[in-house]
C-alpha cells in the first residue's frame, strides 16, 4: 500500500512537471514570436531612417539650394532684418463672441442628421 501511494505520489509529480513545462514552452513559443515582431519593426525603421537620411542629405544638397533660391523671387536676409523676439511687438487676439444659441443649433443639427 506504501508503495502505491510513493507510485501515484510520484507519477502525479511527473504529470504536474509535464504540464508546467508545456505551459512554459507555449510561453517561450510567444516571446519568440514577439521578439521577431520587435526585431523586424526595428530592422523597418532602421531602413526607414537611413532612407530618410538619404532624402534629408538630396534635399539640403547646396548646388540644389542654390538653383532653387536663384529660380525663387526670395532676397536675402540682411543683417538689421534680424531682430530678437523681446523686440517684437505683439498684439493681443481678439476672441470672436459667442453665439448665445451656437449650442442649441448644434445638437438640433446633430440630431436630424440621418446616417
Amino acid at each position: 500500500m506504501k508503495q502505491l501511494l510513493v507510485n501515484f505520489l510520484l507519477l502525479s509529480v511527473a504529470i504536474g512537471i509535464g504540464i508546467g513545462l508545456f505551459f512554459m514552452k507555449q510561453r517561450v513559443v510567444e516571446y519568440e514570436k514577439e521578439l521577431n515582431q520587435l526585431t523586424n519593426q526595428i530592422l523597418a525603421d532602421k531602413r526607414e531612417i537611413h532612407t530618410l537620411k538619404a532624402d534629408w542629405a538630396v534635399l539640403t544638397e547646396p548646388s540644389r539650394l542654390r538653383r532653387l533660391l536663384a529660380e525663387s523671387e526670395l532676397k536675402q536676409i540682411g543683417v538689421k532684418q534680424i531682430v530678437a523676439p523681446e523686440e517684437v511687438a505683439l498684439q493681443p487676439v481678439p476672441v470672436p463672441p459667442k453665439k448665445p444659441f451656437d449650442e442649441e443649433l448644434q445638437k438640433e443639427e446633430m440630431a436630424n442628421e440621418t446616417f
